[in-house]
């Protein structure tokens, strides 16, 4: 009970200051999410940490996410990623007991999805900030067809989530969350070749998350189509409004202008140095340790754990202040200025500034 409890309190926390973070935080498919039987979640995998955060938030159901066993340093972190539900994968490279450790952990997993919880793995195993779905590892076949060697009389299913985001690596941008339809796995489960029925559940699941992510499969053409994909003023986190246009633009089409890009306006412009100003410690802790964050796709993430730890602190230690030195009343005002300006923060960071990509 005690771990459910917590779970709930950090996904309340987490779903929270996730609405703080993002401009626009769109779910499209929950319905797709079966309420009883056991569920893995197939997402593809942009933006480190923070896509677990975005697929357990964005529905109910008590979910545990698989990450890179080499996040997992030393066994206290273990313990208190797990606290999370965080819980570790193992590669090859990992060591000559990888294979027996994800066995352990599968097992656990299979435990938990019995009492009615949720399992995510990235089948496509690594991160990429690219709009573009790519092929999918087996993995999560086993942990499946798993589930029913131990439990024969359940169920499961496979469910494909579309993670997209319109500028991943900046606060203030747009995510949508698409939950497509679920894949029972009991037909592939029977199959007589097992082998070839993974290989065949691994397909379906790519081909059933093809249409949830903006995905532009050219590679060769890649940076050209997102260009011209941006001229256009299209919404990057909605697929159903992308992928038309992809289309188009790989046909040798001229696409039409969806919407005119806008800039921050006036008001964003105005607020901004106070903003700032007023998150002075989380921006100056940010500027200091980006340099240590070669790889881009922890830019966003990170910004957002310091709003999660650096900023909460900070606006309650400041509160104090000017009530100490102002009264009640100030401080209660210079706290709802506070939350209700430091989505300013953005400006200047418009869909169209693929600074990700640099």
């Amino acid at each position: 009970m005690r771990r459910k409890i917590w779970y709930f309190y950090m996904w309340f926390y987490l779903k929270i200051t996730a609405q703080f973070f993002y401009r626009k935080f769109t779910v499209v498919g929950k319905e797709n999410i079966p309420r009883k039987r056991a569920v893995i979640f197939v997402p593809n995998h942009v933006n480190t940490f923070m896509d677990a955060v975005i697929v357990a938030t964005a529905q109910t159901r008590m979910s545990h996410h698989m990450a890179r066993a080499d996040v997992f340093k030393n066994q206290k972190l273990i313990w208190l990623m797990a606290t999370v539900n965080l819980r570790p994968i193992y590669r090859i490279r990992d060591g000559k007991d990888a294979v027996g450790k994800n066995e352990q952990v599968f097992t656990q997993l299979q435990d938990f999805m019995k009492q009615g919880e949720c399992v995510t793995i990235h089948p496509e195993g690594t991160h990429s900030l690219d709009f573009r779905l790519r092929n999918f590892k087996k993995g999560f076949t086993r942990l499946a067809f798993g589930y029913l060697d131990r439990f024969p009389d359940k169920e499961i299913d496979i469910v494909p989530v579309g993670i997209n985001y319109d500028n991943p690596t900046e606060f203030g941008s747009k995510v949508s969350v698409h939950y497509g339809k679920p894949i029972d796995v009991r037909p592939y489960y029977e199959m007589a070749d097992q082998n070839k029925a993974a290989q065949e559940l691994t397909k379906d699941s790519h081909q059933a998350l093809l249409p949830l992510v903006t995905n532009i499969d050219d590679e060769e053409n890649y940076d050209e189509i997102l260009k011209k994909l941006i001229a256009t003023g299209a919404d990057l986190s909605n697929p159903e409004e992308c992928n038309p246009i992809i289309k188009q633009i790989q046909c040798g089409e001229e696409p039409k202008q969806v919407r005119k890009i806008q800039g921050p306006g006036f008001l964003n412009r105005l607020i901004y140095p106070f903003a700032v100003i007023n998150n002075w410690a989380a921006v100056l802790i940010w500027k200091k340790i980006k340099p240590t964050f070669k790889d881009p796709a922890w830019h966003g993430p990170i910004k957002y754990a310091l709003g999660l730890t650096v900023a909460p602190l900070m606006y309650i230690l400041q509160t104090i202040l000017v009530i100490l030195f102002a009264g009640w009343v100030w401080g209660f005002i210079y706290l709802f200025l506070s939350l209700i300006t430091v989505r300013a923060l953005r400006i200047g960071q418009s869909a169209t500034r693929l600074s990700f990509q640099s």
